[in-house]
This record gives C-alpha cells, structure tokens and sequence, in this order.
C-alpha cells in the first residue's frame, strides 16, 4: 500500500473515531450548564442550544441536529491532528494546515450554531483553540521525535544511542514549567479585570487538565516508571502561581493538575502494554 493510501485510510479511521466525541464533548458542555453561558430556548427542559439557535432553525430538535453535525465534524477534523506526523516530509507545514482547517471548521461551526455571541468572543475562542493545539502539537511532536529515534534503530540506521528515561523526560518536564510557571502570567495580561475569564475559567478547567492528562499519556508511552512521578512535578509547578498570581483559594489546581496527569499516564501505560 502506498503512503498516500495509508494516510488517507488513517484520515478516515481516526475521523470517525473524533466525529462521535466531538458531538458528546459539545452536549456535555451544555448539559454541565455551558462554558458559554448562553440562555436556553423557552420550553426546553434541559438546554442543548443556544436560544438563538433555536430561534434561527426553527425549533430546540432542528438546531440540536444541525449542531449535532458541526460539533461531530470539529472533533473529526481535531482528532485527525497527528496524522501529519505520519508523512515523511514537511510535518510542521502540514500540521499548519491542518490548524488552519481546524480554524474554519471551528469558526463554521460556531457561526451555524450561534455559539459566538459577540465578535469577541468568537477570537477569544479562536485564541485559545491556537493555544491548545500548539501545546498538544508540542506533546505530540516530543514524542514523535523519540518514535522516530526508536524507528532507526529498530531498521538498523546509525542513530544515537538509546536515551534514558530520564532524558526522555526532560522535554515533558520543561513543557509542564513553561504551560504552569509562565502561561497564566500570560494570559493574566490578556485577562479583563473585572472577570478574568482567561485565567479564572479556561485555565484552570480546560487547559491545565487537558496538557497534564495528554503529556503525560504521552510520557507513560515512553517512560516504563519515571511517569509516576509526573502527576507530582505537575502538582508542585501550580503552586508558585497559585499564591503569586491568585489566592489559597486556587489551591484546587494542584489536584486537578494532579489527577489530570496521574490519569493520563495510566491510560498511556495501558496502551502501551495492549499494543505489546
């Protein structure tokens, strides 16, 4: 079977994974009393859509089917985000346009589902989508460059020797000190003052659990026992942040980060031990 034949048989495969997730993520959401904070339609038990979905459509069902499709394509075209990896050339590149179709698609999906009630609030949403996919795109690219050191020595290509665990951890570990030490500072910049949504919401529910969970299901993949002290380093790095930039009150993010990585990397151990 040739590459292009391989890539687009993995395209297929690993958008029919996202697609149903992608829809479960969105009503989740919803259901969970939204990140958004859009009112419900008037009649409607539990709030699925927006009202002024409902309103665009027609009715609750019409809009909750329509958005049923644009939140199953976003997690289609999402899940498809390490296929770039698996080409032999021109991987950032590829990975760039896959970002920009991810954008699109995004930015589609919440102008159909009425998601963006401002036109701030659609950037806001963009930004952080770009913030996320750099920091999965930065996991992801650690990891496979140590795959591809794994590779060549596997087919017999000079290639340095093989690392320890310990080295192998190394680029995880300044990832977790940069995403904890530095970005809520960052974000704090971009922060309004009188609700810091950035830093406040999305921070400390999205982004932290979301980096510790995907870099050290990554980590657990390379890494036989080092990881399990990778849930520790995560809970350690929150706490300069959480009495310099917020309150004792913000303390919950050591365990969130925490447990976030702790199940991440045992979903990453099981893996690698089904895929032996």
């Amino acid at each position: 079977m040739t590459e292009r034949g391989e890539i687009s048989r993995e395209l297929v495969r690993r958008a029919a994974i996202g697609f149903p997730f992608g829809a479960a993520l969105v009503y989740l959401v919803f259901l969970l009393g939204g990140l958004f904070g859009f009112p419900a339609p008037e009649g409607t038990a539990v709030p699925v859509v927006t009202a002024a979905m409902a309103e665009r459509w027609g009715s609750p069902i019409t809009a909750a089917l329509v958005q049923f499709f644009w939140s199953g394509l976003l997690g289609a075209v999402l899940e498809t985000a390490e296929v770039p990896f698996r080409l032999e050339r021109r991987t950032a590149l590829w990975s760039g346009v896959h970002f920009l179709l991810t954008a699109a698609v995004f930015s589609l999906a919440g102008w159909q589902c009425r998601w963006f009630p401002y036109r701030e609030t659609w950037l806001c949403l963009l930004g952080l989508l770009l913030l996320c996919y750099l920091l999965m795109w930065a996991v992801r690219y650690v990891g496979w460059r140590q795959d591809v050191r794994a590779i060549r020595k596997g087919v017999g290509l000079p290639e340095e020797p093989e690392q320890p665990d310990c080295r192998k951890a190394a680029p995880y570990a300044l990832l977790a000190a940069a995403v904890e030490l530095l970005l809520p500072w960052l974000l704090r910049l971009l922060d309004a003052r009188d609700v810091p949504v950035l830093t406040g919401i999305f921070y400390p529910f999205l982004i932290l659990p979301l980096f510790c969970f995907f870099s050290s299901w990554s980590l657990a993949k390379r890494c036989r026992r080092l990881w399990l002290v990778y849930p520790v380093l995560c809970a350690l790095l929150t706490l300069p942040c959480v009495f310099l930039l917020y309150n004792a009150s913000a303390l919950f993010q050591v365990w969130v980060s925490a447990i976030a990585a702790l199940t991440g990397g045992l979903f990453g151990a099981l893996w690698k031990k089904s895929r032996k």
